[in-house]
């Protein structure tokens, strides 16, 4: 077993919620390697099939990733044809992002896999036990946001 996914009892919680994030992105992103995807390019794409035509500030918005960012993203997923730009038939200068027919399958086959590692990531864990972390983990952020950055020092 590697160091990364051993039992961390005596780690702070911030620290364990850190190595499980981190355990489960690697084991998602080589799942998604043959399928040349990364997480992050896969995040658009769930985005666009929920609502096709949005522009990039409005994707940013909802990712949370910097426009310069996104932009690169995009312009990767733009060259393996899994989606396109159009302008924006009510304002020239804005442009539309949808999925291709390929991007769409590809989401399609991509997300029935990573779907079905929720429930083996949780296997073993009741759902009352699942309910407690989520409530926990809620808490935890809406913390975060209430936090100021000079609160970080103390």
């Amino acid at each position: 077993m590697s160091h990364c996914l051993q039992h961390h009892e005596d780690l702070p919680l911030s620290r364990l919620i850190y190595h499980t994030a981190h355990a489960m992105k690697i084991f998602a992103e080589k799942l998604l390697k043959p399928y040349d995807l990364t997480i992050e390019q896969l995040y658009p794409l769930k985005i666009l099939a929920l609502e096709p035509g949005l522009n990039q500030r409005q994707i940013c918005e909802q990712c949370g990733k910097s426009a310069s960012n996104l932009t690169r993203i995009l312009d990767r997923l733009e060259k393996k044809k899994l989606l396109k730009r159009r302008s924006d038939p009510t304002d020239r200068r804005t442009t539309q992002i949808f999925l291709t027919p390929q991007g769409e399958t590809l989401l399609s086959e991509v997300t029935g896999i990573l779907d079905g590692l929720s429930e083996r990531f949780t296997q073993g864990i009741s759902t009352s036990d699942q309910q407690i972390i989520k409530k926990s983990l809620n808490k935890i952020v809406e913390n975060i946001g209430l936090l100021e950055p000079e609160d970080q020092s103390r």
